[in-house]
């Protein structure tokens, strides 16, 4: 039986530590062993891992720490195959498990598109970024990226190949025995209006100032109701933003959700208005239970998702205007919800699982 190690900073919320968590459990289910390799064992989706998943702690609390360890590990435990996420780790996983001469394969999997991540704006680390990619994923058994975005971006800002990465998709749990109607309703609170939600931690890439302006100027046309799912440093800001447009009557900023799709399924629209993504996991959970969506045309990711637009409208990045157009067109146009739930089916769990045991091949 092969013994497959997710490494990863750790299980806090967000979309790569999402995707290794479903990834893993999906493993089990097919019979393989699993270890979840963390710097450090924290965060709210540990509690969602399959018990048969081995937990290993490096107790790392910064980078510079982690190699040791990890050396360590793959030398006593010699697992099969390495799956880590998340850059910079992704360098210590290939230099430590080349190190340790394993038989197996180590596999690099990247979900941002990192020319517009906030850390790329230093020269030096823009530098630092392209020498070390070039110098060390060449290394890897095989180099995997969550969209045709991040992909290209990893060749324009890395120095890669293109024909040297495999673009695999998120996964998306399908389930809908998940999204009870009575606790949706129950979340908004019997609101009768139309119900708008977002989903995603509260910083700066999702642009969540772009769709408070857009929801006010929504709701000078339609009755409706803003919920945003997440956590984050710019909860203080957005607050007072949604005080300073007079709508904060309108708008609960509701924190983190283990069952958004409970709220989601009661919704009449999904938003995403972030200016880059990796990916955009949520369109397609909202897909799952046929609730129709707008989101942003950002680098990579929501365009693939609904095909240049074909599953939800597009707008430009930023675009206040458009944005709270397409939002009023979206909440009162009839949807093929059973065509977006074909589409979001593509991106099961299990059909994704597939497509990594071919990459580790």
């Amino acid at each position: 039986m092969k013994k497959i190690a997710f490494f990863l900073p750790d299980l806090r919320c967000g979309g790569a530590e999402k995707v290794a968590l479903l990834l893993a459990n999906e493993f089990i289910k097919q019979g393989f062993k699993v270890d979840m390799v963390l710097s450090k064992a924290q965060g709210e989706f540990l509690l969602e891992l399959n018990s048969q998943i081995r937990i290993v702690d490096l107790k790392a609390d910064r980078i510079r720490y982690v190699f040791k360890p990890l050396l360590k590990y793959f030398k006593s435990e010699k697992p099969d195959v390495v799956l880590a996420s998340m850059w910079p780790l992704t360098l210590l996983a290939v230099v430590a498990f080349k190190s340790a001469k394993l038989s197996g394969s180590v596999l690099v999997s990247d979900h941002t598109t990192f020319s517009q991540a906030p850390l790329m704006k230093k020269r030096s680390t823009r530098w630092f970024f392209k020498y070390s990619l070039s110098l060390v994923y060449p290394f890897a058994d095989a180099i995997v990226a969550v969209s045709d975005g991040v992909a290209d971006d990893l060749c324009g800002l890395g120095g890669l190949r293109r024909k040297s990465i495999t673009v695999i998709s998120n996964p998306v749990e399908i389930n809908t025995d998940l999204c009870l109607k009575e606790e949706g309703f129950r979340n908004w609170k019997n609101y009768k209006g139309k119900k708008i939600i977002a989903v995603g931690a509260l910083k700066k890439e999702k642009d969540y100032p772009s769709l408070l302006e857009a929801f006010s100027h929504l709701l000078k046309k339609e009755d409706a109701y803003l919920t945003i799912l997440g956590q984050g440093d710019l909860l203080a800001d957005l607050e007072a933003l949604a005080i300073n447009l007079d709508i904060a009557e309108r708008v609960d900023f509701a924190g983190f959700s283990r069952r958004p799709s409970a709220w989601i399924a009661s919704s009449d629209l999904l938003v995403l208005s972030s200016n880059c993504e990796g990916f955009g996991n949520v369109l397609i959970e909202a897909m799952s239970v046929g609730t129709p969506v707008v989101s942003t045309d950002c680098k990579s990711g929501p365009k693939e998702i609904l095909e240049n637009g074909k599953y939800g409208i597009l707008v430009p990045v930023g675009d206040v205007s458009a944005l709270a157009k397409a939002m009023c067109k979206s909440i009162n146009n009839t949807h093929d919800k059973n065509a977006l739930k074909s589409r979001a089916a593509d991106f099961s769990v299990d059909k994704i699982a597939k497509q990594y045991i071919e990459a580790f091949k």
